[in-house]
């Protein structure tokens, strides 16, 4: 079971650091057997430490300190009881807390109390309650509860809290993936599986809820496993264009036969506009969706990596890992919906743009990469064709320079924009962008001092240390060209 808030109190504090604001935190719990078939519970706890008052240490450095306390009630009467004091390692910035605890139970219905406290503000608290039922394992095959996690990855550190059967997992909080989060991640034990056969195999499923609260299969996939008696499985699956929404996972255990002989699922929410925005599209532009779904990869890649200098940081991360991934699919999509943002007909769009980036490519080759990924093809496709060009080989002590401006900048609204380009290798057309004046580009108050390095031993003033500038000499003209 997995619960979150269910009360919480609060009352008026004196501290002013989060005062407005309750504890947040989420509790998950799940049953799992021994190896001699015994239960146990274990139990996840994952805690919003932007929710606690600060404690501001040495160096600036920040830490929390929590209280948790555990109590599993049968009936009226308290079976087991746990306090545990957190407190997080001193650092420039928080980090949410976790924790884990396991106890052995027998079978039979609990609830499961937990409390956690904000040591350094004692009116501050959450309460939650949780059901908890534990059963004898059955005399045949069966499949634990479905443990989601944040993440999964393979260890050898067996003193790690996480530590469980060659991996670490970590608790996935309020058992939502966000846009960020690429793979499901769960854990889940099968027993007494050595009764299936030489091999037995696994059915899992992704099924969407509906507007009426049905669950639609999405996705269906198998794998095969060796005939054991114990079993335990970490699943990692892509999820990187589920649309939102709430998905449930179902997990059937298969005999060597392909009959099904146990089952068990959970459910998780998937948040991921991105994804969300594309489904749209492709149902309401169909023809342009039918265009970019011919196109050839090496053009898909070509065009992509022209559109760097055009996109968000956000769309670049994204990017990046389709590149990463070498996710064709996922590539080929993000080209049709940034076409469709641009333009009513996407497909007239790019082929505009693709025909552009082919003509900045051959215009600033240089032999490193592809002429729009040089300095100046990047600029010249993020901004355009500059109002002003001053190209410059002859200047007195200074490396090849061109000089680029712009009366105005149509995205930002600047005016009187400059771009420094040098070539301080004397490779080829390898331009490197030196300084700026546009928000968001380079800028090198010391311009003057790199461009002209070859002539280091004059600098302007009596300060060599601080000096950003040399002095006017025979045919240096940069200055005057830039600022001018």
């Amino acid at each position: 079971m997995n619960k979150w808030i269910v009360w919480f109190l609060f009352l008026p504090s004196l501290l002013m650091s989060n005062s407005k604001e309750g504890i947040e935190a989420f509790v998950q719990s799940n049953v799992f057997y021994t190896t001699e078939l015994s239960p146990y519970l274990e139990i996840r706890l994952h805690i919003l430490a932007d929710r606690f008052t600060k404690n501001i240490e040495r160096d600036s450095l920040l830490s929390i300190e929590s209280q948790v306390t555990l109590i599993l009630r049968k009936d009226s009467n308290i079976v087991k009881a746990e306090r545990l004091l957190l407190n997080s390692t001193p650092q420039k910035s928080l980090h949410d807390m976790i924790h884990l605890v396991r106890w052995q139970l027998p079978a039979g219905n609990y609830i499961l109390e937990t409390k956690i406290e904000d040591l350094r503000d004692p009116s501050r608290e959450l309460s939650l309650l949780d059901s908890v039922e534990i059963k004898n394992i059955p005399l045949k095959p069966h499949v634990s509860n479905l443990q989601l996690a944040s993440v999964i990855r393979e260890s050898k550190d067996t003193n790690n809290l996480f530590y469980k059967n060659g991996f670490i997992s970590e608790p996935l909080p309020y058992n939502v993936y966000k846009e960020t989060q690429k793979l499901l991640c769960a854990y889940f034990e099968t027993y007494t599986c050595d009764k299936l056969g030489k091999r037995f195999f696994y059915r899992f499923n992704l099924s969407k809820q509906d507007s009426v609260g049905n669950f639609i299969v999405q996705q269906e996939w198998h794998k095969a496993r060796t005939g054991r008696n114990f079993d335990a499985y970490y699943l990692k699956h892509d999820i990187s264009n589920l649309t939102s929404g709430t998905y449930r996972l179902t997990v059937k255990l298969l005999n060597e036969s392909s009959k099904e002989v146990a089952e068990s699922f959970t459910e998780f929410n998937r948040v991921n506009p991105f994804w969300d925005k594309i489904a749209k599209l492709v149902a309401s532009k169909v023809e342009d969706h039918q265009f970019f779904d011919t196109l050839s990869e090496p053009i898909i890649d070509y065009s992509l990596r022209a559109m760097y200098p055009l996109i968000s940081s956000l769309d670049v991360d994204i990017l990046n890992n389709f590149f990463k991934d070498k996710k064709l699919e996922e590539k080929r999509i993000f080209l049709f919906a940034y076409w469709s943002d641009q333009a009513d007909t996407a497909r007239i769009a790019f082929d505009k743009f693709l025909k552009y980036i082919r003509k900045l490519d051959a215009m600033f080759y240089s032999g490193f990469g592809y002429g729009f990924e040089t300095a100046r093809g990047s600029i010249y496709l993020r901004y355009g064709k500059p109002d002003e060009q001053i190209a410059e080989d002859k200047d007195n002590g200074a490396f090849p320079y061109e000089i680029w401006k712009y009366n105005k900048i149509i995205k930002t609204g600047q005016t009187n924009v400059k771009f420094l380009f040098y070539n301080p290798d004397l490779a080829g057309s390898d331009f490197r962008l030196l300084h700026s004046t546009a928000h968001g580009e380079t800028h090198n108050k010391n311009w003057e001092l790199e461009l002209y390095k070859n002539a280091l031993q004059e600098v302007r003033g009596n300060n060599p240390i601080d000096a950003n500038s040399i002095p006017d000499g025979y045919n240096r003209r940069a200055r005057e060209y830039f600022y001018n």
